[in-house]
């Protein structure tokens, strides 16, 4: 009685562990392809941090590395995107400074 309420039991996880990555692989493919050209910018900051981030959802479990890495690649990305100030408002800054 006991062994058919266990396999029983262990169908229904093996079921649901089969659903749960059905439910995650289009997410992180699309991750993955969207990362793709970041792999190669010319920022290393950015390579770096897109690695990071994608290592990360390899492990969606680990909460806190998922997040650590999401906040890396956003300031590695708002750094590379930000638009450079002149060449005159840069010489106004080191004199202020």
């Amino acid at each position: 009685m006991w062994a058919g309420r266990a396999a029983e039991l262990l169908s229904r996880e093996r079921v649901a562990s089969k659903q749960t990555v059905a439910a995650v692989r289009e997410p992180l493919t699309r991750a993955a392809t969207a990362a793709a050209p970041l792999m190669h910018s010319s920022d290393p900051a950015v390579v770096t941090a897109t690695e990071q981030l994608l290592n990360a959802l390899s492990d969606v479990e680990n909460t806190a590395r998922l997040e650590a890495a999401l906040e890396a690649f956003g300031r590695a990305v708002n750094a590379a995107t930000a638009p450079r100030l002149s060449w005159w408002a840069r010489r106004r800054a080191a004199r202020t400074a």
